[in-house]
C-alpha cells in the first residue's frame, strides 16, 4: 500500500507541522508513504515539491497570489481577514497527474489552502477512483471559505451572508463555493479524519457533511523529540535564574486576534493586583514573533526567546517552563499544548475547541473560561503555586505517551487507510 500525503507545505504553520509528523511516524511504523507539498522547507527525505523547475515555480506562485488577490477583494482589503479565509479557486499546476499521485494507493490530503489544491484538483483526484482520504485540521474543510467560523453558524445549512466579506448577502462568495464543495461527486465515498473530537462533531452538523464518513485520529508526537530536560539546566540555557517560576507562552503571531493574547495580558495584570507577592517570583518566557510592547508594562522579568527554529530546542524550552499559556480563542488541537504535555510542562488554557481533550484540570494543567482573564490568571496561579508540580509534570507526559505517541497514531491511520 502506498501513501501520499498532501500539504502546501511541510513546516510552515500548525497543520503543515502535523502532516510532517505524520509522514514521520508512518514512515518509522514501516509504512510506504511519500510527501507533496508546493513549499518543501525541509530536508526531509521522501518528501518533494510541485515545483520541479522555474516554469511551474512561476505558475504555482502566480495560482498563490491570485486567490490571494481574489481573497482581498472580497473581504474589501480587511488586513486582518485576509488569510482567515480561503477559496479553493486557484491550484498549482498538474497535481492530478503528477507521477506520485498517479503511483499512490491512498492519498491523505492535509492542508492544501493559499493557492495548493483547487476545488477542480480535488474533482480530477476523486474521479481517479483512489483511497482519499482528507485529514481535517480546521474548519475550512466544511464551511465555504472561512478555517473557522467563530459563533457563525451558516454552514450547518448552507454558507452565506459570510462574517469576514462583511455580511448582508446570502448569495455572497461564501455561499457560492460552498455549493461547489458540495456538488463534488462521490464525496461520500471519501473519509474525513478530524483531529479531535470537538471537530469531528462540527463537522457532523455542517450542511455538507451529513452523509460523510466522519473519523477521528490526533496528530502525532516525537516522544524522543519532545521530552523533558532537566529544568534548572533549561532556565539556565535562556539566562533564567532556577528559582523563578517561569511563565511560557507565545505563537508564530501572538498579535492574532484569534491567538488571545489580550486576555493573556489581563490575565497577567489581574495575577499583579491580587498576588503582587508573586512579581519578584515569575518571569515571563516568550517566544514567536508578535508586539512585545504590551508585555513590557508588566512588573515581571522578560525574556524573549523569538523565534526557535529546531525541535530540539523547542524542547528545551518548554521544559524551561513551570507552566505554558495558551489563550486562544479558536483552536483544534495545537502542537503547542502537546509539545509542552511532551516536555512535562503542565498548560493553562481557555476551554475551547480541541483543547480539552488534552488538558484536564488539576491532573495535567488546568482549563479557563473562554474569554475570561481572571479564570486564566486562577488556573496560571494554580499550577505555579497550588497544585503538586512533580505530579503535573508526570502526568502531563504520562497523557502524551498513551494518546499522541507515534506508534499509536501510526497504526491508527493504517488501520483508515486499509478499511474502505
Amino acid at each position: 500500500m502506498k501513501v501520499l500525503l498532501i500539504s502546501t507545505s511541510d513546516r510552515k504553520g500548525g497543520a503543515a507541522i502535523a502532516c510532517l509528523r505524520l509522514f514521520n511516524a508512518l514512515k518509522k511504523n514501516g509504512t510506504d508513504v511519500k510527501m507533496l507539498v508546493r513549499d518543501k522547507l525541509t530536508n526531509t527525505e521522501g518528501v518533494y515539491s510541485v515545483n520541479t523547475n522555474i516554469f511551474k515555480k512561476i505558475v504555482n506562485k502566480a495560482a498563490y497570489l491570485a486567490e490571494r488577490i481574489q481573497v482581498a477583494i472580497a473581504v474589501k482589503l480587511r488586513r486582518k481577514n485576509l488569510f482567515r479565509a480561503d477559496t479553493g479557486s486557484f491550484g498549482v499546476m498538474g497535481i492530478a497527474d503528477h507521477p506520485l499521485v498517479k503511483e499512490a494507493d491512498v492519498i491523505n490530503i492535509h492542508w492544501t489552502s493559499q493557492g495548493m489544491l483547487s476545488i477542480s484538483a480535488i474533482k480530477k483526484l476523486m474521479l481517479q477512483g483512489k483511497r482519499i482520504v482528507f485529514t481535517m485540521h480546521d474548519m475550512h474543510y466544511f464551511t465555504g471559505i472561512c478555517h473557522y467560523a467563530n459563533t457563525c453558524e451558516n454552514y450547518i445549512k448552507e454558507c452565506g451572508n459570510c462574517q469576514y466579506l462583511g455580511g448582508g448577502r446570502n448569495n455572497d462568495l461564501s455561499h457560492k463555493i460552498f455549493a461547489a464543495k458540495n456538488s463534488l461527486p462521490g464525496r461520500n465515498t471519501l473519509k474525513f479524519v478530524a483531529c479531535s473530537n470537538w471537530l469531528a462533531d462540527v463537522a457532523k452538523k455542517s450542511g455538507m457533511m451529513h452523509d460523510c464518513e466522519i473519523l477521528h485520529a490526533p496528530n502525532p508526537i516525537d516522544t524522543e523529540v519532545f521530552r523533558p530536560m532537566d529544568k534548572e539546566d533549561a532556565k539556565k540555557r535562556f539566562g533564567i535564574s532556577s528559582d523563578k517560576k517561569v511563565i511560557l507562552c507565545g505563537a508564530d503571531n501572538y498579535s492574532d486576534d484569534r491567538k488571545g493574547y489580550k486576555y493573556l495580558i489581563k490575565a497577567l495584570h489581574h495575577i499583579h493586583s491580587q498576588n503582587p507577592q508573586y512579581n519578584k517570583k515569575i518571569t515571563l518566557l516568550i517566544f514567536g514573533k508578535g508586539d512585545i510592547r504590551p508585555f513590557k508594562k508588566l512588573p515581571y522579568e522578560i525574556v524573549q526567546a523569538g523565534y526557535i527554529k529546531t525541535d530540539a530546542d523547542l524542547a528545551a524550552l518548554y521544559s524551561a517552563g513551570d507552566v505554558y499559556v495558551s489563550p486562544s480563542l479558536e483552536d483544534n488541537l495545537p502542537n503547542t499544548i502537546m509539545e509542552s504535555l511532551a516536555c512535562s510542562t503542565p498548560c493553562a488554557a481557555f476551554a475551547i475547541g480541541g483543547i480539552p481533550e488534552m488538558i484536564e484540570n488539576g491532573v495535567n494543567g488546568r482549563l479557563a473560561k473562554p474569554k475570561d482573564h481572571e479564570s486564566l490568571a486562577d488556573a496560571v496561579i494554580k499550577i505555579l503555586f497550588a497544585y503538586d508540580s512533580i505530579k503535573l509534570s508526570q502526568n502531563a507526559r504520562c497523557k502524551v505517551e498513551t494518546e499522541f505517541s507515534e506508534p499509536i497514531i501510526a497504526m491508527r491511520y493504517n488501520t483508515i487507510y486499509r478499511e474502505f
